[in-house]
């Protein structure tokens, strides 16, 4: 597929998805969500042959309104839809790849974002049902994340659809507003980590660059959340500060061969300077929430990484803190072995390999390979090289992507020459 193209219908699947769901109602997310997807399709078949429209989303958004008016037919349950086909031809233009932390958040993008996030819905199901009809993610990226297969997840989003059919799409206020705010921002986060782990194993430069673009698409979103009358909160601003320190990085996280970079070996005078100062900002502008959020707690932890000159003069100590409270509030597997890891470069690997072989029989399939590899810094930090490279061998073998298994044979081997 073009990779400009994709980036560009990327860009406006979202807000033709939210327009379309506003007109025909929450009763028909699924139906708005398979029409933008046809007229996707039909954008691939004609965009390369006749050009791409002065206004994609306006063009987007007929092609799957008349897709939706011909399936509610075929069904015999068509009834007369707004034309509205004038309004979608104001609906602003979506912020350029070169402004691409510019423009504001749609309401009715908002509206779509909040409703997927509802509380009638268990909150696993609210991220993965953001995510679908957020990013337009494929059913086979989002179950890994919430640790369940393709086709339970299927019926998981069908049942959250049905659930939500009587419900208005709109942005809530006040307590609604505040129970919801957690699920969206996890979902952004999410969205964030699945662009970043895809820029890593896009095999080259350019592949790496159109494979980031979701992740410059939480951050669009997540800074919009934080400026927006309706749900400008501090939280907001420490989920912008996180992405966008995690983001400064990326420009360091593949090689010119196109293989990630672990953060040890990252080459800093490459991380993107700016990203850094308007993620401080953002870090800033959140200590007017108290008490302060996960999201605080990792943006602090993020800006520890980007305020160090090098890896070795990292201040792993504050990193150890910033995790303690972590924990407190969110004791999952991630943080655990984030904790963990931090423990060991700190200078307490036995601590951290105790903490590790604890883990070993909870830790999830998906995150198998970052066990190991804790586990192997950790021996490593002990001095016991035959340990490190024995728990590396397994790190390599359940390694989810060829990338990742790539990078983890390039530290063995490195630690073999040690």
């Amino acid at each position: 597929m073009n990779a400009p193209l994709a980036a560009l219908l990327a860009r406006e699947r979202r807000r033709v998805v939210a327009h379309l769901a506003r007109t025909l109602g929450s009763a028909r997310l699924a139906l708005a969500e398979d029409a933008v997807q046809t007229a996707t399709l039909r954008a691939l078949e004609r965009w390369p042959v006749d050009g791409v429209p002065d206004r994609p989303a306006g063009w987007l958004y007929r092609v799957a309104r008349h897709a939706a008016i011909d399936a509610l037919r075929h069904d015999g349950r068509h009834q007369p839809l707004p034309d509205d086909d004038a309004g979608l031809a104001e609906l602003p233009a979506a912020p350029p790849p070169e402004a691409r932390f510019a423009g504001e958040l749609d309401d009715d993008e908002l509206a779509l974002v909040f409703t997927a996030c509802h509380p009638l819905l268990p909150p696993a199901t609210q991220v993965a049902l953001a995510l679908r009809v957020l990013a337009g993610l494929e059913l086979k990226a989002i179950a890994p994340l919430v640790f369940t297969t393709e086709a339970a997840l299927a019926q998981r989003l069908a049942r959250a659809r049905e659930a939500l059919a009587g419900q208005a799409l709109r942005v809530p206020a006040g307590h609604e507003l505040a129970a919801r705010r957690e699920a969206v921002a996890t979902t952004l986060a999410l969205m964030f980590h699945l662009g970043m782990r895809a820029a890593g194993r896009a095999g080259g430069a350019e592949p790496a660059c159109a494979a980031m673009a979701p992740c410059w698409e939480a951050i669009r979103l997540a800074r919009a959340l934080a400026a927006h009358p309706a749900t400008a909160h501090g939280d907001a601003d420490a989920l912008a500060a996180l992405l966008l320190l995690h983001g400064a990085r990326l420009t360091g996280q593949v090689d010119d061969a196109g293989d990630m970079v672990p953060l040890p070996g990252q080459p800093r005078d490459r991380w993107d300077a700016g990203m850094i100062r308007m993620g401080f900002a953002h870090l800033h502008a959140s200590q007017r929430a108290q008490p302060p959020s996960r999201w605080h707690l990792l943006a602090g932890i993020a800006a520890e990484h980007a305020i160090a000159p090098d890896h070795e003069r990292t201040d792993w100590g504050a990193i150890v803190r910033y995790y303690d409270a972590l924990l407190a509030l969110d004791p999952s597997c991630a943080p655990r072995l984030g904790h963990a890891i931090a423990l060991a470069e700190a200078g307490e690997p036995g601590e951290a390999l105790r903490r590790l072989e604890v883990m070993r029989a909870e830790v999830p399939a998906a995150l198998h390979a970052h066990l190991f590899a804790a586990l192997s810094r950790a021996c490593e930090r002990l001095g016991d090289t035959a340990g490190a490279l024995d728990r590396l061998a397994q790190a390599i073998a359940v390694a989810p992507h060829p990338a990742d298994a790539r990078m983890l044979a390039r530290r063995r081997d490195a630690l073999r020459r040690s």
